[in-house]
């Protein structure tokens, strides 16, 4: 190779060194150079003089005690307020019942409140008066029958004949009555009416036996007597045999469950034509553990009432409805597989509310069977005891606390104190801290309070002077306060307020 060749490629592998090497020094300046700046820790405040710029520092000063301070109050806007559907009320003293909580659910009661009705008669069903849900007045009718039953139509046929026969004896005795009296017909001819007039009787006492054995109702019956006409038809009414076991209106006992026929259906006698309802009085079926029967006979010897529970709303417990009721009986076997033992209550029922549609009248009861309701089994009584509803108490941690009203007149008080001793800056800062409470409409602040029991309905807490009397409290949704109160120390807003006893 000529030698001017190997010069200019050691020339140009010399230049590439003295390049690389400059472009590696430049990276490490700018890396010494950029990362202070870039992964630079927060600096502590730099000391600086107090009378450079005076307000500044009184405001800041200000603001960081604020942001401390909030974290013990909540301040609300009465849109908030709303919004939240806060109730205010004051804790109340007086005897609390512990309880055992045990489900339990409306059924009928056995024999009486799932009735069947039946046709007396074989026959054609003509016309149907009655619809499903349809409120019914006992012995109102129900289905109006066409007769096929041949021997109801002869067992009618033979009353009407002893009938006419009996009157006809009747007459011819009134008629020779007086001719035996006078002596111009033997009585024997009298003494054999008045025999053939017994027999006739006699005979109508047994047809009208059998008239009524056949499902001949009475009025039918008297109609037959009266009109002397066959009855071709049969009305099946309403039954009555649990009206004199009424609370209310015997009118309003009955409602139609379900139908069985339609007009034109051949029914044979005793066959269902419907069923109806008696719901003026159920069953409440309660399901305990075989560990709650001491509770359950301690109920029944001192005849402790037992609370019923319906929730419009399950998570709003001021919804419910309570009923007080008395224990009816235990059942004396315990489930095999769950090891549960029933238990009943009677529940007095009501009509809540009545539609009319067409002349019918349709009623809505109260309870209904199926309908699921809880059970309170009182336990214990505690005297002269504070309590809240569950929903005022926050537990948080080894805490709990509720939230009290802030006492506004005590706050003006004290904060007349303190202007007066206070320099014309800080009247500034809290000037400005009082636009900043423009719009609060209600503040609170956590109560520390210490828990004797809690149910899912109530919290018993200590008379230990944490709350005044009268103090007004949050009653509900008391942890939507507390989640309010972290925003807002988060975010440094509102006041700080001290609850002092």
């Amino acid at each position: 190779m000529p030698r001017f060749l190997l010069l200019r490629a050691g020339m140009r592998a010399i230049l590439t060194s003295v390049v690389l090497t400059i472009l590696f020094a430049s990276g490490v300046v700018a890396g010494f150079w950029f990362y202070p700046q870039v992964f630079a820790t927060p600096a502590e405040p730099h000391d600086h003089d107090p009378h450079d710029h005076p307000a500044d520092d009184m405001q800041e000063d200000a603001h960081g005690d604020h942001d401390h301070e909030d974290e013990d109050h909540v301040a609300l806007t009465e849109q908030a307020f709303e919004n939240l559907g806060l109730r205010l009320g004051s804790p109340t003293t007086g005897d609390y019942w512990k309880s055992v909580l045990v489900p339990g659910k409306v059924v009928e009661i056995p024999g009486r409140s799932d009735l069947a009705v039946s046709t007396p008669v074989a026959g054609v069903i003509e016309s149907v008066h009655v619809i499903p849900g349809q409120n019914i007045p006992m012995e109102s009718p129900l289905f109006t029958i066409r007769l096929t039953d041949e021997a109801l139509l002869a067992a009618q046929a033979r009353y009407l004949e002893t009938l006419t026969q009996q009157e006809v004896a009747q007459q011819e005795i009134s008629r020779l009555s007086p001719l035996i009296q006078s002596g111009g017909v033997s009585g024997t001819k009298s003494r054999e009416l008045e025999y053939e007039v017994k027999q006739l009787v006699a005979r109508q006492a047994t047809i009208l036996q059998e008239l009524r054995g056949r499902g001949m109702p009475e009025n039918q019956i008297e109609q037959l007597r009266r009109d002397r006409i066959l009855a071709s038809t049969s009305s099946v009414v309403a039954p009555k045999f649990v009206q004199e076991q009424s609370m209310g209106d015997p009118s309003s006992g009955y409602s139609v469950e379900k139908l069985l026929v339609h007009p034109g259906k051949a029914v044979s006698r005793g066959e269902s034509l419907c069923t109806v309802a008696y719901h003026q009085r159920l069953y409440i079926e309660g399901t305990a553990f075989e560990v709650d029967l001491p509770t359950l006979e301690r109920i029944a010897k001192k005849g402790w009432k037992i609370t019923a529970e319906t929730a419009h709303d399950e998570h709003d417990h001021h919804g419910m409805t309570s009923l007080q009721l008395n224990l009816l009986r235990v059942d004396n076997h315990v489930d095999e597989v769950t090891q549960t033992v029933r238990f009943f209550v009677e529940l007095p029922n009501e009509i809540a509310q009545t539609l009319t549609e067409d002349g019918r009248q349709f009623d809505q009861w109260r309870f209904r069977p199926g309908q699921r309701l809880h059970l309170r089994l009182p336990v214990e009584r505690w005297t002269d005891q504070i309590t809240l509803p569950a929903d005022a108490v926050v537990v948080d941690g080894p805490n709990a606390f509720v939230f009290a009203e802030h006492d506004h007149e005590e706050e003006s008080a004290e904060g007349m104190l303190n202007a007066a001793s206070e320099t014309e800056s800080n009247a500034e800062v809290h000037d400005e801290e009082h636009d900043e409470d423009h719009g609060v409409f209600i503040e609170f602040e956590p109560v520390p309070v210490r828990l004797l029991h809690r149910d899912d309905k109530t919290v018993v807490i200590a008379n230990d002077g944490q709350l005044h009397d009268g103090e007004r409290v949050a009653l509900n949704n008391a942890y939507k306060l507390y989640l309010a109160m972290k925003m807002q120390a988060g975010g440094g807003g509102g006041h700080h307020h001290h609850h002092d006893h």
